[in-house]
Formats: C-alpha cells, sequence, structure tokens
C-alpha cells in the first residue's frame, strides 16, 4: 500500500533540551505518543503515522541525543532522564493522558514511564521489547552502528542493506536520510550524539536495575498493554515475550510474519492491523466514546447518561428520542460507506439477520443481549461495504418497526448492567470483525469514513440501550455476570 507522509515538523524546550517531534493528524483527536529505539528517530514510526493520521493525532518524538532533538549537555542519557522528558512534554503539550508506544530502548523508557504516572496512559503498546533482551541481537545493533563515523551515503546505504535485508533499497534511502547528516566535508555521519561511540566518553546510559527490577517494574504496569514481536527478531525472544505476556496482568502477545526488529517499517501493515485494533479495543472497553469526533452539528447531543435513563419498573412505548438516535446512527453510517469501496458479497446475509431480528418479543438473557448488540455491529459494517447506492436501497429492506422494537428489547435485558454488557459485547468476535473492517477501510485510505462509521455504530449502539419505551410489561433485572471480561488479554 501507498501512503503520503503529511506529518509536521515541530520543536519544544524541555528541561535542559530541545525535543525535535514529527506530528501527525488532528490534535483535536486521542494522542498517541510514539517512543524510538537506539539510533533512530520518530521517523521509524512513519509508516504507521501515515496509515493511522486519520484516526489518531500522533506524535513522534526524537528522543535527547538522537535525530534533530539536542545532545544532552551533561551526558545524561539515563532512562529517568528520558522519562523526565516524557512528562516535561506531556506538560508543555498539556495532556492529560494518552495513548503511548515505544520500541526497544524506547519501549523501556515508556515502560518505566507508564510504572512512574499510571494515570496518564491509557494503553501501552510496546514494539519487540521485554524485560530482557537477546545479547546477539543487541551486539548486532552496536556492530552497525559502530560502523566508521564519516562514509560516503552510498556506503551508509549498502551497510544498512546488509542490516536489514527486509527493506526496498528506497526505503532504506529514506530512513538513513532522517538518520544522518552531511558534513562540510560532504562525506555523512551519524545524527545520534558520537559521544555514544566512546566507551570513554562518560556518559550515563540506561539503568542499572537488575532483571528481576525490571520484571517487577513490568508486572507493575495495570494498564492495557500490547507487546508486539517481530517474528525474525533477534533481540526479543519468543520465550521472554510469552513469559512477559503471561506475567503482566492485562498483556496481549502479537507476533508480526515477516519482520525483525524494526516492525513498525519491515511489515508496516502487519503491524498496524493489530495495534489499531488493540487501540480501539481497549478504548471502547474503558468506554471512552469520545475517541471519534462527534459530526458537525451533534456537539450538544443528548449524553450517554440521559440515553439509559432507566425505568427498573415499566417498559414504555420508544420516545423521539430514540428514534432520533437510531436514525442519526444510520444517517451516519450511510453516509460513511460514499468512500468506502468494498464488495456486496454479504448484502444477501445482512438482510436475512435484520429479518430474523422481528421475531416476537421475549425475555432473553445477558449472553444473548451481547450477540444481538454484536449484529448491531455488524448489520452497520455491512452497509458500509455496500455502496452508497446499494446502501440506500438496503434500507427500504429494513422494517423500522422491528429495528425499534429489537433494540427496545436488548435495552430491557441490559438494564442496569447495561455498561458491562456494553463492554462485553464489544469485546465479542463479530463486534472485533467490525471493528477490524474498520480498521481495514482506514487503511485503504477511507479514514474519514471509517471515523464516521465507527461514530454511527457508537450512536446507534447507545440508542440501543436507551430505547426503552412505553408499555406496562414488568422488566425482569438480571444480576451483572461475575466473570471477568478483559478484551486484550491474550
Amino acid at each position: 500500500m501507498t501512503t503520503s507522509p503529511t506529518y509536521t515538523d515541530r520543536e519544544i524546550r524541555v528541561r535542559d533540551v530541545t525535543l525535535h517531534y514529527q506530528e501527525w493528524g488532528d490534535a483535536t483527536l486521542p494522542t498517541v505518543l510514539m517512543l524510538h529505539g537506539f539510533g533512530v528517530s520518530g521517523h521509524m514510526f512513519d509508516e504507521f503515522a501515515a496509515r493511522a493520521q486519520g484516526m489518531y493525532h500522533l506524535i513522534a518524538v526524537d528522543q535527547r541525543g538522537h535525530g534533530d532533538s539536542d545532545w544532552a549537555p551533561d551526558g545524561d542519557y539515563s532512562r529517568d532522564a528520558f522519562i523526565a522528558d516524557v512528562e516535561a512534554l506531556r506538560q508543555a503539550l498539556e495532556l492529560d493522558s494518552f495513548l503511548l508506544m515505544g520500541h526497544s530502548m524506547g519501549g523501556l523508557n515508556a515502560a518505566t514511564y507508564t510504572a512512574k504516572y499510571p494515570t496518564r496512559v491509557t494503553s501501552l503498546v510496546l514494539v519487540d521489547v521485554g524485560p530482557e533482551a537477546a545479547k546477539d541481537g543487541v551486539d548486532n545493533i552496536m556492530r552497525f552502528t559502530q560502523a566508521p563515523a564519516e562514509l560516503e551515503f552510498e556506503e551508509f546505504v549498502q551497510n544498512a542493506m546488509r542490516f536489514n535485508n527486509r527493506r526496498t533499497r528506497e526505503n532504506i534511502e529514506e530512513r538513513m536520510r532522517h538518520r544522518l547528516k552531511q558534513l562540510p566535508n560532504g562525506k555523512w555521519t551519524w545524527k545520534f550524539d558520537n559521544r555514544f561511540r566512546d566507551k570513554e566518553s562518560g556518559l550515563r546510559i540506561g539503568s542499572e536495575a537488575t532483571n528481576e527490577e525490571v520484571w517487577a517494574l513490568f508486572r507493575s504496569i495495570s494498564c492495557p498493554v500490547l507487546l508486539v514481536r517481530g517474528e525474525q527478531s533477534d533481540v526479543l525472544t519468543q520465550p521472554i515475550a510469552e513469559r512477559c505476556a503471561t506475567e503482566l496482568a492485562n498483556c496481549k502477545l502479537v507476533v508480526v510474519p515477516g519482520a525483525g526488529h524494526s516492525v513498525p517499517g519491515d511489515n508496516p501493515d502487519g503491524f498496524t492491523e493489530p495495534v489499531l485494533e488493540f487501540f480501539e479495543t481497549t478504548s471502547l472497553a474503558a468506554g471512552q466514546a469520545s475517541e471519534v469526533p462527534i459530526p458537525p452539528g451533534m456537539e450538544d447531543g443528548p449524553t450517554l447518561d440521559e440515553l439509559v435513563e432507566y425505568n427498573s419498573s415499566s417498559r414504555k412505548r420508544p420516545g423521539a428520542l430514540t428514534f432520533l438516535a437510531v436514525g442519526a446512527g444510520a444517517v451516519i453510517a450511510v453516509g460513511a460507506v460514499s468512500m468506502v469501496r468494498k464488495s456486496n458479497k454479504k448484502k444477501k446475509q445482512a438482510a436475512a439477520e435484520a429479518a430474523a431480528a422481528a421475531e416476537p418479543h421475549h425475555l432473553i438473557d445477558l449472553d444473548e443481549a451481547r450477540l444481538r448488540a454484536a449484529h448491531l455491529a455488524t448489520d452497520l459494517s455491512l452497509l458500509a461495504k455496500s455502496g452508497a447506492t446499494k446502501a440506500r436501497s438496503r434500507l427500504s429492506d429494513i422494517e423500522v418497526e422491528q429495528a425499534r422494537d429489537n433494540a427496545i428489547e436488548i435495552a430491557r435485558v441490559l438494564g442496569r448492567t447495561s455498561e458491562h454488557a456494553f463492554k462485553s459485547a464489544a469485546a465479542s468476535p463479530k463486534t472485533q470483525a467490525a471493528r477490524r473492517q474498520s480498521v481495514k477501510a482506514a487503511k485503504s485510505g477511507s479514514s474519514r469514513s471509517a471515523q464516521a462509521l465507527r461514530w454511527g455504530f457508537r450512536l446507534a449502539a447507545m440508542a440501543a440501550m436507551a430505547g426503552i419505551g412505553k408499555g406496562k410489561k414488568k422488566v425482569h433485572e438480571l444480576e451483572s455476570p461475575k466473570r471477568k471480561s478483559l478484551p486484550w488479554r491474550g
């Protein structure tokens, strides 16, 4: 897939250094802060950011001593110095909380920051990094960065192609232009602090923590964690990755095929899809329904609390509010499909599911309510795949009364446990599949459509929970399930 980088280069003074960073996407979207590994720069996330910029506000920082940021004047490259920079940057950018991603050295910095400031990080992605690293892989990186300090640009390119043969020459050349700078004599050298190459420089680097102390730090992380390993990585071994996924409380492990240590650039699509799905799933499970911009003109609409106002003893006929919310969700979904070019193979299947929803009212249990909510999400996704014209004609096949009654039935069963049921429905396979379809739509360039579709899904689901109608039939309250639901748990 071809993507066009559209970022803005920025600088900001924090503590004793000026940090350079690349900013992607709309600042009103949820923020993802990305920390690169040793010897590279924020540009290592270019492929991911180009694919995710329609859904997130992304900040790729050149950490101190790297890229176009300042070198540490006092030679302090300790882990404490790096995370102090992150906190100072957060304050300067006035970020209350954010999604955090770190690769290799940046992953250790990200994990340490999350453990120290747990309320600031909503979800954490660790890329090919764990509490322990394989010595052979680390030695390979050091040999590559310890090559002669001054070379012709072509010589650097050849060295990089030998170091990582998974990339095209064009990609290697582009990356090296971000990692190198030209000298007055016409040759090129690394941008990172050249004192890293001098064992006698006296730099303070990394952390003096023992392996067990680092494991304890990782285990202290309470937010959802996605651990991404490159299938061919020589730095993070599979046993360490599996142990990490087991010992962290809320951790899922994903292995990306065809990728080495530099996962985001080795297999951009294989990396982007699980990361975006993780962000979507954990944000929804945490009840963060504001992660997608509200469509124009709806900013002052009813809140979720207003929509789910509940009377535990009686059931009313659907009012205008429920009808309006369901209708608005459908209109937004239909508007989204005009930008999504997918096939309509499942049109008949969607019509059959819509017809099946018309069966007579009856009391159902919580699991069935979850399944119906998942089917609703799937129907909206299928509408998006049909194309604008076919979607409009598809609407004529759906009985409004049936859809309304189905929403009422779901709401009646969910009752006071609607919030828990919504989270559980979000974790179901059908809902996850619908989410993946919107991710794929965004990857194909239809990010605005994907945003609108997700908003339509949320609004329709909210309306389903709020669809308390009229009548005199008693509502049967159900106990919340005792089983803990962790959709990000691998």
